[in-house]
């Protein structure tokens, strides 16, 4: 019985870890991030890894990064607008935030070349969920 919860527990922390994977980053990440946010109109916001999320298209208005209180590490925030015209600000994932490179939407993570696991190979940016 110990060994099934011990198992249960750490298969619950793993999903867990692969949930935030580029939440909070070193400074030299979050400028890039920024840099590369910056030039960018719009971003899809999906956690692929996460079961039931929705896919959500945002227009990019302000990109900056933010120190934890701590000072260790940083965040990448985003400010913009979703599909309907509504205002948000992001805590981002940097392996769940999807950009458009050629025909395809691709992981920003991985098109950093940050370690992370998207969970999905790249999709089709004009008909966004189709590989």
């Amino acid at each position: 019985m110990k060994k099934c919860i011990t198992i249960l527990c750490l298969l619950f922390i793993t999903s867990l870890a692969k949930a935030d994977q580029l939440a909070l980053i070193s400074r030299e990440q979050a400028e890039k991030a920024v840099a590369y946010l910056k030039k960018e109109a719009v971003a899809v916001l999906w956690c692929s890894c996460c079961d039931g999320d929705q896919m959500k298209r945002v227009t990019i208005n302000e990109v900056f990064m933010k120190q934890t209180d701590d000072g260790k590490y940083y965040s990448v925030v985003l400010k913009g607008r979703d599909e309907q015209g509504k205002e948000i600000e992001e805590y981002l994932d940097l392996a769940y935030v999807f950009v458009k490179k050629g025909s395809k939407g691709q992981s920003l993570g991985k098109v950093l070349k940050f370690d992370c696991d998207p969970c999905v190979k790249p999709f089709d940016w004009a008909v966004p969920g189709r590989g």
